[in-house]
């Protein structure tokens, strides 16, 4: 689907009625799925006692309570309840191979025997882990480990700042680059500031300049006005649009991003936490054809291993990094865990495993394949303006869209008005989907394919979906 038509398919169901499962049914419904999720009900109030709302996950459903998990083996995933689910949550998306995938969890196994789990000290699999980073992101020469794609976010500004002699970060509105102080703005939605997020002060936000997204005059704007003040060290941004799509790019945003970035003097950072070897080999900026200056990286280079992060770049950039440096610049960052054995020996064989069973296109054609039929079943129903749009193996299901109030108010106290009742729809569908074994990424928007979903996969979330469209008054 092209943007254009994504955009105009959004704006519809904004300008719209909500179109939800009515209050009586869905109460039926959570009463019925209690009653299969005893133990999970049970462990949430465990949880409650000694975990702040009993909840740490932020991937997890809060409301009525979330699931706790027991395993998982290929495109499933299992409760304790020993309820299964097709699973298109992935972890957050890192899984491509497939859970427990046997090649892989064998060589981590085999580390652990032979290493143990850390030392603190070098290990040879960091060495090989970054060679094959190296060898398939057409922008790295170097890689930096870190335990997070938080960390790796904070550390790829402070060498942006380092190697630029500037201060300025342009965010764009309605992406994720973690949780520390500078990046917490606008991070679900676009224009709401940090209004979910108390405990950090204003002056946190004095170098984050927020940019609202495919805003081409005001990206040009904010460079003429900060030419003088401190100067613009680096943008950065998701390659697809905010939270892998969510919010997606003009087809130039991109590039324009780069010649900004290039006439300016500033860096182009790219956060590949989701995409890096999801949507290529190369990650974004190969599936796109746009190099930045700095790469992120995340979860998705361990396939869900704990824990990883990462800043790639160029020699020369990367050099300001402690403990090395250069011309008096020095990038410090620490980490006992950065690098560790079990993490970087599960990223070095997960990336060869992802090329030698060709995982990216067998996950992104069985994407295009739900991603169509999804469009099918939506078009049955005339009076619901339900739609998927499919990045590669990445798939946004639009039902009440909560992310696209913004476009078409300005005023933040209704925009997040609408966007909470939208988002109540939206999660009231992720519940029906649930009771009926399909698990999608937090409020019923996102999924992540992986190589392992099959035929049966495809035919249990379509059920599922034609279930949840019966359960929606028809209008007109």
């Amino acid at each position: 689907m092209e943007y254009q038509e994504i955009i105009d398919r959004k704006k519809k169901i904004v300008t719209s009625a909500i179109k939800a499962i009515p209050d009586p049914i869905i109460a039926d419904v959570k009463k019925r799925y209690a009653q299969k999720c005893k133990r999970s009900v049970q462990y949430f109030e465990r949880a409650k006692q000694v975990i702040p709302a009993g909840l740490e996950h932020n991937l997890g459903l809060l409301h009525p309570y979330p699931l706790t998990m027991k395993t998982a083996s290929k495109a499933s995933i299992w409760d304790i309840d020993e309820n299964e689910y097709v699973d298109y949550m992935m972890a957050g998306g890192p899984i491509i191979l497939g859970h427990k995938f046997p090649q892989l969890d064998e060589k981590v196994i085999a580390l652990i025997e032979n290493y143990g789990p850390s030392t603190g000290l070098t290990c040879e699999s960091e060495i090989l882990c970054a060679e094959e980073i190296a060898k398939h992101m057409p922008s790295v020469e170097m890689v930096r480990f870190l335990a997070s794609g938080t960390e790796a976010d904070m550390l790829a500004v402070r060498v942006a700042r380092a190697y630029t002699g500037k201060k300025k970060i342009i965010k764009i509105a309605g992406s994720y680059h973690g949780w520390s102080d500078q990046f917490l703005l606008s991070s679900d939605y676009p224009g709401t500031g940090n209004a979910h997020a108390s405990g950090i002060p204003q002056d946190s936000y004095a170098h984050t300049i927020e940019l609202m997204p495919n805003d081409f005059e005001g990206l040009y704007r904010l460079f003429e006005e900060n030419r003088d003040k401190d100067g613009i060290a680096a943008i950065i941004a998701e390659p697809t649009g905010g939270h892998a799509g969510t919010f997606p790019n003009h087809p130039d945003w991109n590039k324009t991003l780069r010649k900004v970035c290039d006439e300016f003097g500033a860096l182009l950072i790219f956060d590949e936490v989701i995409t890096g070897f999801r949507l290529a080999l190369g990650g974004g900026q190969e599936y796109y054809n746009v190099l930045p200056d700095i790469t992120i990286l995340g979860k998705i280079i361990t396939h869900g291993y704990p824990s990883c992060g990462a800043v790639a770049g160029s020699r020369e950039i990367m050099s300001v990094c402690h403990p090395g440096g250069t011309h008096g610049k020095k990038a410090f960052t620490g980490g006992t865990l950065s690098a560790n054995p079990i993490s970087t020996t599960a990223g070095y064989y997960s990336i060869k495993y992802i090329e030698e069973y060709g995982a990216i296109d067998k996950a992104s054609d069985y994407g295009d394949r739900i991603t169509n039929k999804l469009n099918e079943l939506f078009a049955t129903r005339k009076d619901l303006p339900f739609f998927a749009y499919n990045i590669r193996s990445i798939i946004h299901v639009e039902t009440a869209c909560p992310s696209g109030a913004f476009l078409v108010s300005k005023d933040i106290d209704s925009q997040l008005a609408e966007q909470k009742r939208r988002a109540k729809a939206a999660e009231d569908i992720y519940m029906a989907l649930l009771d009926q074994g399909v698990l999608m990424l937090g409020d019923c928007k996102r999924m992540y394919t992986c190589m392992q979903h099959d035929d049966a996969s495809l035919k249990k979330t379509l059920n599922a979906w034609e279930n949840v469209l019966s359960m929606i008054p028809v209008e007109g």
